[in-house]
């Protein structure tokens, strides 16, 4: 697995998990969001885990309302940039913060294994549209 990025810095870190799929066929691949807190997602950080096939990306965190507007406007970005180019599969996986912040230094075969057996589906438009309960 790739890990990419430099957390709190949503721009760089979009650039990064971008450079790092290319060549991914979107329409098979499978994005999870991992954030720290069940239902906070108005106050939320997220990273990205992207798998395809054999090829594995986990971003750090960098993403969602937590590292201010940029954060969440990248959150937004980054969802659609993924739907644009064909992903329907996104998921969420949450972890307490002190496994969350362990996630980024475990081997990568378990920290595979624990995010895909942590993803629940998630609907896209939890992290792009404003207004939703979710976001408030």
């Amino acid at each position: 697995m790739e890990l990419v990025g430099t957390r709190g810095s949503p721009h760089e870190t979009f650039a990064d998990l971008k450079e790092a799929v290319k060549g991914t066929h979107f329409d098979g691949a499978v994005v999870t969001l991992v954030t720290d807190w069940q239902d906070q997602r108005k106050n939320a950080r997220f990273a990205v885990f992207v798998r395809q096939g054999p090829h594995r990306v986990l971003s750090l965190d960098a993403f969602g309302p937590r590292f201010g507007p940029e954060g969440d406007q990248a959150l937004r970005e980054m969802v659609q940039w993924f739907q644009e180019r064909g992903v329907t599969h996104f998921y969420e996986s949450v972890f307490p913060p002190s496994e969350y912040a362990a996630l980024f230094e475990m081997d990568s075969d378990e920290a595979d294994h624990l995010l895909v057996a942590t993803a629940n589906p998630a609907d896209p438009l939890l992290y792009i549209k404003r207004g939703f309960a979710s976001r408030m």
